[in-house]
């Protein structure tokens, strides 16, 4: 039996305080335009969308994306709801997706306005707009539940449940019951991946699909009457207390049109969980320095990470099993991206199909990398924006009900509590700082060390500079057209006509 926690509802905006927590969302939610959202913000949006559309490429490119076109078509079909589906599974079939604080939400607010671009006629600025707003109630909800067991990732359910449900809502331009009931019909059924099944076998890659697909239905039986329960966030009985040992209600509503999570989005140029891709930057490194390793010279790889980092390690190790090991058990594998990384200088979707993960070099080496938690590392990760600062700052003295919060930090609970400072007014300055240092030990006593405080495309003031530098490699690196790179960067200008031939054309690839 799932224990319930107590919500507290009191808090949202001035005059609202008998509406519900979706309701209040849902109001701000559909009003939102263009003109609303700041210039920053929406650049990072765009840079979301490439990247999105990059992903999907590069499982396009994989044999798991091609089962999943053979089993359920390509990605641009006139059902937008069966288009949604293949584009999210995509584009989180090899973790290639991006991240925000606080959870994916590019599963189903990127890919459901793609979908919904042709069908509703939305131009560049109306496809920018759905996906801001998406990011936006799904980022919001997911905050709420944030302190709960570690390791949720892409399989968050909710994430993709709401911002499915709110991009179709927003491009529909929907009323407000039908915002409400929408978002109720669509979190009021919580699919749940099993860790096993995710780790042995391709349900990653219908995990975040799967919900999208329900969060669109939801949204049609919606709009045909059906009834969806407005407190199902806030609810004794509702998905926050369902969810989260400690319900941050308050995340939900708190600083709408002024604090904007899509700010903290964090562009991957790896596949595989954002946890380990510090690490990643540092076997990169390792490898421009001494070319590439001979694994027989290597005595041992050491990783000091964070908690995060070598949690990760600790749920992954089990499933490794060498060239028998699944795809996304391997995307998860820090050993096995930083074998691969000091072997060949590169780790990409190539690096995850069956006949890279058959060799056994990458396995001699990946036996030799350990990964150690530094309390460091770990500290600077939580006083960071994302993925757990701002939810620590939020809640305050409530954080110390949150069960892995008293585990991780022991008796320096209360001082690392006091060392985050008050809740962020805004997100302009988002940072995640998931860290990294190793150290390659080689059999002749040589030892070697790259240190990563935050891995390139992580949520900072150089992601904040160069997103479009990083989102336009990551693009260009699955096979992506520089003409179509330039019209994507410009999407704002164009049409719908134009905008929906852009998005196709990002999204053709040639299939041997």
């Amino acid at each position: 039996m799932t224990s319930m926690a107590t919500v507290d509802t009191s808090t949202g905006p001035p005059g609202d305080a008998f509406a519900s927590l979706s309701t209040r969302l849902a109001a701000w939610a559909r009003t939102v335009t263009y003109e609303d959202i700041p210039a920053h913000t929406v650049a990072a949006a765009r840079s979301q969308l490439i990247s999105n559309l990059a992903a999907v490429r590069g499982s396009l490119n994989h044999p798991v994306g091609r089962k999943i076109v053979d089993a359920f078509g390509h990605p641009v079909q006139s059902d937008a709801t069966q288009s949604a589906y293949v584009l999210a599974a995509l584009a989180t079939a090899l973790d290639f997706d991006e991240v925000a604080y606080s959870g994916h939400v590019s599963a189903g607010a990127v890919n459901v306005a793609i979908a919904e671009a042709a069908r509703n006629g939305l131009d560049g600025k109306s496809l920018l707009t759905t996906i801001v707003v998406a990011n936006e109630c799904a980022a919001r909800i997911s905050a709420a539940t944030i302190l709960s067991p570690f390791f949720r990732g892409q399989t968050n359910t909710h994430c993709h449940l709401a911002s499915a449900a709110a991009a179709r809502l927003h491009a529909r331009r929907a009323s407000l019951p039908e915002w409400t009931a929408g978002l109720g019909l669509a979190l009021g059924i919580l699919a749940v991946p099993l860790h096993h099944g995710v780790m042995t076998s391709d349900v990653k890659a219908l995990s975040a699909a799967s919900p999208v697909r329900l969060a669109l239905d939801a949204c049609d039986a919606a709009a045909h009457g059906l009834a969806g329960p407005d407190t199902i966030l806030e609810h004794p009985e509702g998905l926050l207390a369902h969810l989260s040992a400690v319900p941050l209600p308050d995340a939900v509503t708190s600083g709408l049109g002024r604090r904007w999570h899509t700010d903290t989005l964090t562009y991957k140029r790896f596949p595989g969980s954002a946890y380990l891709h510090s690490a990643f930057d540092c076997a990169e490194r390792l490898h421009r320095r001494l070319g590439a390793v001979d694994a027989s010279r290597v005595r041992r790889v050491v990783v000091h990470g964070s908690l995060l980092t070598w949690q990760m390690e600790l749920k992954v190790a089990p499933a490794l099993d060498g060239p028998r090991t699944s795809v996304s058990a391997a995307s998860l594998s820090v050993g096995y991206g930083i074998a691969t990384l000091l072997l060949t200088g590169a780790f990409g979707v190539e690096d995850l199909t069956v006949a890279a993960i058959d060799d056994e070099t990458r396995w001699s080496l990946t036996e030799k990398v350990e990964v150690e938690h530094d309390m460091r590392l770990s500290e600077r990760m939580a006083q960071a924006t994302s993925p757990l600062g701002a939810a620590l700052r939020q809640a305050g003295d409530r954080a110390l009900n949150w069960p892995e919060l008293v585990a991780w930090g022991g008796d320096d609970v209360q001082r690392i509590l006091a060392g985050l400072g008050t809740p962020e007014e805004t997100f302009e300055n988002a940072t995640m700082a998931i860290g990294a240092r190793v150290r390659l030990e080689l059999a002749d006593g040589t030892t070697v060390t790259e240190e990563c405080d935050a891995f390139i495309g992580s949520a900072g003031a150089a992601t904040r500079r160069d997103h479009r530098a990083i989102v336009g490699q990551k693009f260009r690196a699955v096979g992506g057209a520089e003409d179509v790179l330039s019209e994507l960067e410009g999407i704002d200008l164009l049409d719908p006509s134009r905008t929906a031939q852009a998005l196709s054309r990002a999204l053709r690839v040639d299939r041997d």
